[in-house]
């Protein structure tokens, strides 16, 4: 057993971009319960994958690919997150409005920097 094992820690290990959005793939994604820790790295520099406008995040938990928001609620997009910073949140199912998500508490505070 592994004495350092935490089950909340997730690195996102590839990104995929599609049409409106970006999936990460994350390490150790089934099993997340509602409101359970969400500790999360980003292994992937963005840049690769994205090369126009930014677009929002989507993360895999669960087999679903669910938003990956701010800590205002605001969709977290590709220009945002940094690589190899550790980020500390939620996962919450039926949140706001119904909606499945991962909420991140150490992202920028200003709406202006939100986006």
């Amino acid at each position: 057993m592994d004495c350092c094992y935490n089950p909340y820690f997730h690195k996102g290990t590839a990104l995929t971009a599609g049409a409106d959005s970006v999936e990460i793939t994350i390490t150790n994604p089934t099993n997340v319960s509602d409101l359970d820790c969400f500790e999360f790295v980003l292994c992937v520099n963005p840049n690769t994958v994205v090369t126009g406008d930014p677009l929002p995040y989507t993360i895999n938990v669960n087999g679903t690919a669910v938003a990956l928001l701010n800590n205002l609620g605001i969709q977290i997009n590709t220009n945002r997150l940094q690589p190899r910073k550790r980020y500390f949140g939620r996962y919450v199912v039926n949140g706001l409005g119904g909606a499945t998500y991962v909420i991140l508490q150490n992202t920028p505070d200003c709406i202006a920097f939100a986006r």
